[in-house]
């Protein structure tokens, strides 16, 4: 909680550290992919890239030595289909077409672990983020028929279910939208005025974001 809690507040070297503090006194369950996956989003986040992909490594090997159900479930479980997603965002902080490609592969597996699952199991949130990692890796490919896809089931979602993190996320993709290397393209141009139409409702008095971020 506390590398969560430091993650979100532009904190990330504490993010790292806390979490790899946490590994050092993790015992059996789910809890020791949720603390590799955690230092890996925040060590991309600061740059250290191979730092980041061991940790994504060692959070597939802690994910194969569970064996059975977590004893505690609900916040305390941390499920495959979360683990994609915090790999997909790690891997687009990474970079580069090939880590790119399987950042795209991770969040496509999250998003249909998540559908496939009970909905005490699905997460509204984690579901946004994996999209919107889709987005941004079509986005660093430059396919914006892929972006502008994967964006629908954002866009075309309530205001009243996004959270603050999936605003502000919003609103770095609509500026990388308006980047020179679009050229003012009419696609880029459509995408970018409907996420700026979507932060502005999300911003509303009247939304209550739903969730927290993880």
């Amino acid at each position: 909680m506390e590398s969560l809690i430091a993650y979100w507040t532009g904190q990330y070297e504490r993010a790292a550290q806390l979490a790899q503090v946490g590994r050092q006194h993790r015992e059996g369950g789910s809890i020791g992919a949720r603390l590799a996956s955690l230092e890996a989003r925040a060590l991309a986040i600061v740059g250290d890239s191979a730092g980041a992909l061991v940790a994504l490594s060692d959070a597939e090997r802690s994910r194969e030595a569970i064996s059975g159900r977590d004893e505690v479930l609900g916040v305390f479980d941390f499920p495959a289909a979360k683990q994609f997603a915090y790999a997909g965002t790690a891997l687009l902080a990474v970079g580069g077409q090939e880590h790119v490609q399987q950042a795209i592969v991770s969040a496509e597996t999250a998003i249909r672990l998540y559908r496939s699952a009970d909905g005490d199991d699905q997460s509204v949130g984690d579901l946004f983020a994996a999209h919107l990692d889709l987005a941004s890796g079509h986005l660093l490919l430059g396919d914006l028929d892929g972006t502008e896809e994967m964006l629908g089931f954002v866009l075309q979602s309530s205001p009243e279910r996004m959270s603050a993190s999936i605003v502000r996320r919003l609103t770095v993709l609509g500026r990388e939208l308006g980047g020179p290397q679009y050229g003012g393209a009419a696609q880029a141009v459509h995408l970018r005025d409907r996420l700026q139409h979507t932060v502005v409702r999300a911003s509303l008095p009247a939304a209550h974001p739903s969730e927290l971020p993880t």
